[in-house]
């Protein structure tokens, strides 16, 4: 017997929301990113503002203030980062050194590298957003 479930779209993740502790930095700061990854913004609301591309939707929302306490940790349990791809090693730098770098968003672990033990190829930036949620933007050779 099959999966109960089988998944039949070309982008499985339809969204995926992130709440934040400040709508306004992250608003700027996701607006950027995403508009470099080649995002939309589709809708905005008072806090919470979408994005798409494809299939996948981004939301980024206000966290009401009685859960602002403890802040965000990705040892914590739940989500720990969002890797997104990259067409080439190229697109990797460029967003280093055009984007992260000016901004004095600080990078984890030394910059753009590959990582050897990972798949072959796999070279990848990683950072933090304003709240200092993990993400990552990778090229894997043979992922397109």
């Amino acid at each position: 017997m099959g999966p109960v479930l089988e998944n039949k779209f070309k982008h499985p993740v339809h969204h995926f929301q992130i709440q934040v502790s400040n709508i306004q930095e992250s608003t700027t700061f996701y607006g950027e990113l995403l508009g470099r990854l080649g995002f939309a913004k589709v809708f905005e609301t008072e806090g919470m503002v979408e994005w798409q591309k494809e299939g996948t939707r981004i939301i980024v929302a206000q966290s009401p203030k009685r859960f602002l306490a403890h802040g965000y940790h990705r040892k914590r349990v739940g989500l720990n980062h969002i890797a997104f791809r990259a067409p080439s090693r190229a697109a990797v730098d460029e967003l280093y050194h055009n984007y992260l770098v000016p901004r004095k968003i600080q990078t984890l672990y030394g910059g753009p590298k590959e990582w050897k033990d990972y798949d072959p190829g796999y070279y990848a930036v990683y950072f933090e957003d304003p709240d200092r949620l993990k993400l990552e933007l990778v090229f894997v050779p043979n992922d397109l």
